[in-house]
C-alpha cells in the first residue's frame, strides 16, 4: 500500500498545484476557478459515508482498482481540454478515486488489527506526500517547456503504475462484519454530530487560503508555473516530515492537533504578510501540516464507532473534510474576487476558533 499511495502522489503533485493556473489560463475568473476546484470535492463529500459503509461489508480491492481506473480516464480526458469548461468532466471522474479512502483506511485498520491506527494513517499519508515531493517540480516544468497537456498524461502513465500494484494487494474482506448491525442514528448522536462539525470548520478554516495561493502568487507577485511547483514540492517535504512527526504524538491526539493547525496558521499568515522567497518556502513547508491533521483526524474517527462500523465512521470524517474543501474553494474564489489577500485574512481569524473547537471535542470523546 506505502508504493501505491507514492505513485498515487506522484501523479497528483504533477498537476495540483499548478491547476489553478491552468485553468484561469484557460479563461476562467476566480469565482470560476474556486468552483471548478470545488468540483473535485463534491463526489468524495457525497460518497465518503456510503463508502464507508461499504467498505466495512465489501472486499476492498475491487473498489481500489476501479478508483485507480476513474483516476487515469479522468487524466486523458482534462489531456484533451481545449477550455475550462472541458476539464471538468474529466475532474469530476478523476474525483471517483478519492471514494476510495474509507477502503483504504479499513483495509489499513484490519491489517494493523486497530492498533496504533495513528501512526499506521500518518505513515501512510507520509508515503503519498513522499510521492510528491519532485513531481510538482517536474510538473513545473513540463508546463513551461511543453502543455499541461503533458502534464496530465504524464499523471495518468503514474496513475496506471499505482493500479499495477494494486494488482498485487493481497485480497481482503471485512472480518465478519457483513452481517453486523449497522447503528446510523449513531451517526447522528452528540458526539459524532460535534466532532464532525468542528472538523468542519477546522478544515474549511485552513483550507480557504490555499486554492487561489498560486493565482496569488502569480498574480500579484509574478511567480511562474515553474517556482510554484518548486513550492509544490517544499509543501510535500513538510507533509512527510510532519506527518511523521505529528504522528508520534498519538499520546496526545489534542496536543498533535493543535500544533498541527498552529503551523498552518504560521503559513498562511507568511503567505500573506511577505511575497519574499524565503517566507513563502517556509509557508508551504508548513502548509503540509494540513495532511498530517487530516491523517489524526480519521485515526481518533477509527475508534468512534467500534471495529463493526470502523468504515462508516473513517467515512463520516472524511465527508466533513471533503464537505469542508468544497465550501472552502467556493468561498476562496469569491473572497479572492472581492480582494486577492480576502482568503488569507478570513483563515486567520477562523483557525484560531477551529482549534479551540477541535481539541474541545477531541478531549470530549476521548472521555
Amino acid at each position: 500500500m506505502t508504493l501505491i499511495m507514492f505513485l498515487w502522489g506522484a501523479g497528483e503533485g504533477l498537476f495540483f498545484h499548478i491547476q489553478p493556473l491552468y485553468i484561469e489560463g484557460l479563461g476562467a475568473s476566480p469565482t470560476q476557478i474556486g468552483t471548478v476546484l470545488s468540483m473535485m470535492t463534491i463526489v468524495p463529500a457525497l460518497s465518503f459515508i456510503p463508502s464507508g459503509y461499504l467498505s466495512d461489508r465489501l472486499a476492498r480491492k475491487p473498489a481500489l482498482l476501479g478508483s485507480c481506473i476513474c483516476g487515469v480516464l479522468g487524466m486523458a480526458i482534462c489531456s484533451v481540454a481545449r477550455d475550462w469548461r472541458d476539464l471538468i468532466p474529466g475532474l469530476v471522474l478523476y474525483s471517483f478515486s478519492m471514494c476510495c479512502m474509507p477502503f483504504i483506511n479499513a483495509y489499513l485498520a484490519t491489517a494493523a488489527r486497530g492498533r496504533d491506527l495513528g501512526r499506521v494513517y500518518t505513515r501512510t499519508v507520509a508515503a503519498y506526500t513522499a510521492g510528491m515531493v519532485v513531481s510538482p517540480i517536474l510538473g513545473g516544468l513540463l508546463a513551461d517547456t511543453f502543455s499541461m497537456r503533458v502534464v496530465y498524461l504524464t499523471s495518468a502513465v503514474l496513475f496506471t503504475a499505482s493500479l499495477g500494484h494494486v494488482l498485487f494487494l493481497s485480497p481482503q474482506t471485512p472480518d465478519g462484519t457483513s452481517t453486523a448491525l449497522v447503528h446510523w442514528r449513531a451517526l447522528l448522536s452528540p458526539c459524532i454530530l460535534g466532532f464532525a462539525g468542528s472538523v468542519l470548520l477546522a478544515f474549511f478554516a485552513m483550507h480557504i487560503a490555499f486554492p487561489l495561493a498560486p493565482n496569488y502568487l502569480a498574480d500579484v507577485h509574478r511567480w511562474s508555473a515553474s517556482h510554484i511547483g518548486v513550492l509544490g514540492s517544499i509543501s510535500s517535504v513538510g507533509g512527510t516530515v510532519l506527518s511523521l512527526i505529528l504522528g508520534r504524538r498519538l499520546g496526545k491526539p489534542a496536543a498533535a492537533l493543535l500544533i498541527g493547525q498552529t503551523l498552518v496558521w504560521l503559513s498562511v499568515l507568511l503567505i500573506a504578510v511577505s511575497p519574499a522567497v524565503g517566507p513563502v518556502m517556509l509557508a508551504y513547508a508548513l502548509r503540509g501540516s494540513v495532511t498530517a491533521c487530516r491523517a489524526l483526524t480519521q485515526a481518533r474517527a477509527g475508534s468512534l464507532l467500534g471495529e463493526s462500523n470502523r468504515g462508516l465512521a473513517l467515512g463520516a470524517a472524511d465527508s466533513a473534510v471533503a464537505l469542508a474543501m468544497v465550501l472552502a474553494s467556493v468561498a476562496a474564489g469569491w473572497l479572492y474576487r472581492l480582494r486577492p489577500t480576502g482568503p488569507f485574512v478570513v483563515a486567520l481569524i477562523l483557525m484560531p476558533i477551529g482549534m479551540v473547537l477541535m481539541g474541545h471535542r477531541l478531549d470530549t470523546t476521548l472521555e
